[in-house]
Parts: C-alpha cells; sequence; structure tokens
C-alpha cells in the first residue's frame, strides 16, 4: 500500500493548472510582478467577501498578525490575549510588536477559545487591549460571543483566520466580526498561493490606511516614512493572480474537506472525536481527532500506512524562548488537548480509495 499523505500538493486538476499557468504567463508578459492590477483586485475580492472591509495584501500570515496589531494604534505595552494551541504564531506577533501576550484556555471538546476563562482574564486584566481569536482548525470559534464580551469590557477583536477562510456563522465570513482580521495564503491553506502570502482587514478606514503604510516600510508617500515600525511585506502579483482564480472554487473545496472528516468522524468510537461542525462554521482545514490513546493509535495508522501530523505538539508556554512570560500559567484544556490530538490526512484531491482506508483503520482503534 502506498503511504496517504496528510497533504499531497503535487496533485493537480489538469484543467485547473492550464488556467493558472496561463494566468502566470500573464503577469510575466505584463512586466509587472508587485503591487499591480492582479493585488489590488485579489483586495477587493476578499473585501467583498468580508462585507466590505478594507483589505491589504501582505507577504505572509505571519506579517499578517504584526500589521493587525499595528494599524490597530494600541497603547504601547498593552496586555493582547490569544491561545497557546495554536502554532505560537499570534504570540510572536504580540512579542515583535513591543505587546505583552496574555495566554487563555481553550475548549477540552473543540480547542477553540474558552469563553469563561476569557471573561476572567478581562475582569482580572485592565490592561487588555485586545483579544486575538483563532479559528482553529477550520473551526470557527464563538465570535459572537468574544465580541460581545470583548465589546462590554471595550478591547478590540482580530481575528485569526489562517485557517478558516470562507468559514461563516450567522451569513457572516471568519474575519468579518473583529476590528481586524488576518489570513495565510501559504500553499496547504485551503486558499493556498505557490509561494507564501497573506493578508489584513480591518473595519475602521483610518487604520487600514496605516497598516498600508506598515506593510511598506512606513511610507505615506514614495520614500516618505511617516509612520514608525514599517517594514516590507507584500504580496506579489503572481500569487495574487493565483489567489484570485482559486477563491472561485473556495466553496466546493471546502465542502470537500468537510465531507472527508464527516466521514471520518462516523468511523469512529464514541472515546474519539474529531474537532469539526457539520455545517458552514467548518471548513475542515485539518482533520484533528482527539484520542485518550494518541501513541497506540498513530502506531496503528503507521501500520496502515496512514500518515499523521500533530498540530501542534508544543503549547505557547511551553516554548523554550517564551517560559519566562509565562511563568504561572495554567491552561489545563490546552496542556489535556496538546497530549491527545492528532491530525489524519484531508485534502480535496484525495481519493476515495485512500478515504476509505483511514475510515476503516479509525474504525477498529
Amino acid at each position: 500500500m502506498a503511504l496517504i499523505p496528510v497533504n499531497d500538493l503535487s496533485r493537480w486538476n489538469p484543467d485547473d493548472l492550464a488556467i493558472i499557468n496561463q494566468r502566470i504567463a500573464e503577469v510575466v508578459a505584463s512586466g509587472h510582478f508587485m503591487l499591480g492590477k492582479q493585488n489590488h483586485a485579489f483586495e477587493l475580492e476578499l473585501s467583498d467577501r468580508l462585507g466590505g472591509m478594507g483589505v491589504v495584501s501582505v507577504g505572509n500570515g505571519t506579517d499578517a498578525l504584526s500589521i493587525a496589531i499595528l494599524g490597530l494604534e494600541l497603547e504601547p505595552g498593552s496586555a493582547i490575549i490569544t491561545v497557546a494551541n495554536a502554532g505560537g504564531y499570534a504570540t510572536g506577533a504580540i512579542l515583535r510588536t513591543g505587546h505583552v501576550p496574555v495566554l487563555v484556555d481553550t475548549n477540552l471538546f473543540d480547542a477553540q477559545i474558552d469563553i469563561q476563562h476569557l471573561k476572567i482574564l478581562l475582569q482580572t486584566t485592565p490592561s487588555v487591549s485586545t483579544v486575538v481569536v483563532t479559528h482553529l482548525y477550520g473551526l470557527m470559534a464563538d465570535i459572537r460571543a468574544v465580541c460581545e464580551l470583548a465589546a462590554a469590557f471595550g478591547v478590540k477583536v482580530i481575528e485569526d483566520c489562517a485557517q478558516s477562510i470562507g468559514a461563516s456563522q450567522d451569513g457572516r465570513w471568519s474575519g468579518a466580526w473583529g476590528d481586524a482580521s488576518t489570513f495565510s495564503f501559504y500553499p496547504t491553506k485551503n486558499l493556498g498561493a505557490l509561494g507564501d502570502g497573506g493578508a489584513v482587514a480591518f473595519r475602521n478606514e483610518s487604520n487600514l490606511a496605516i497598516a498600508r503604510q506598515c506593510a511598506q516600510y512606513g511610507w505615506s508617500e514614495r520614500y516618505v516614512i511617516s509612520t514608525e515600525g514599517g517594514f516590507n511585506t507584500r504580496l506579489d502579483e503572481i500569487q495574487a493572480a493565483v489567489l484570485l482564480h482559486r477563491i472561485t472554487s473556495l466553496a466546493d473545496q471546502n465542502l470537500r474537506r468537510r465531507q472527508i472528516v464527516r466521514r471520518y468522524s462516523e468511523a469512529l468510537s464514541n472515546t474519539r472525536h474529531m474537532v469539526w461542525a457539520d455545517n458552514d462554521s467548518y471548513v475542515g482545514h485539518l482533520a484533528v481527532m482527539v484520542s485518550p490513546q494518541r501513541t497506540q493509535d498513530i502506531e496503528v495508522l503507521i501500520r496502515n500506512e496512514i500518515g499523521t501530523g500533530i498540530h501542534y505538539p508544543v503549547l505557547d508556554n511551553q516554548q523554550p524562548a517564551w517560559k519566562k512570560y509565562f511563568q504561572d500559567v495554567s491552561l489545563p484544556s490546552s496542556t489535556q488537548l496538546v497530549e491527545s490530538i492528532v491530525t489524519l490526512p484531508c485534502f480535496p484531491s484525495m481519493t476515495e480509495e485512500e478515504i476509505q482506508r483511514v475510515c476503516v483503520a479509525l474504525a477498529v482503534l
């Protein structure tokens, strides 16, 4: 049996490949490779799907988080709340921009932000300016509850939508709820480029203007630096052209991912479960199983030539470089989850035979 990978970017639909090659050739022929009409068109397309929020395309999703923080013009050194189980990207951006990360626990069942713990942190941490909500694994957190709670305490909300593009609640996309939102177009994402890429969106026009300056050296006009802290992070025209094409099939791709995870969920016993929802709030970015016997389960999957991963194996407060910031942090649910999660294969071009093989293996765990 051939190994079933967690993801496989080498599988191409011939028609899709032909269109992408054509789009790339058009950019090459134009001789315009940065901040051109493809970039502008993609920003407008994403803005439309976010209900008119202003969009700045950037070099990657990590830069997008930093630009979101800078664009909101937060009080210097303020506290920003984030989860600890999402790979450290938000915490890194918080530290990079001179703010203080405060870690909130997650729900044990769905791995999303714990609203009750968030409320406690808001009540006990007066320096909080912002909450970063990461919609992890393609599943939207309870964003309405987060926004209502944040509004009651007068703090901002940044949605980290790196894994949830196209997910929606009450007809509104992830990223259309907060004061700012960020996106990653890394090749493995649901909307993936052929290299790095990202975007940040804002509800307020003045925040958008600051972010646009920060993304290009702090310039207010060419070679005139008006905003301190700017750097160089741009989405190139080739990537924008690819994304403009791929966003047209995003809904179908997301549905396919969710269908795969539904079948995994149906195959599992009661002692294990998938982090998912059978509705539009989940887009199947990752198929993550929670198991009380992860080590044994991985061994079974490996014997059946089924690839696995762990997203993510180290909490932010456990990272060697960051332990000094989190000496007294207790995150019981996040700690239990990080020891129980395993990522299964899930990508739109999986074959029926591959999906069935995974289901058969899951059924005997």
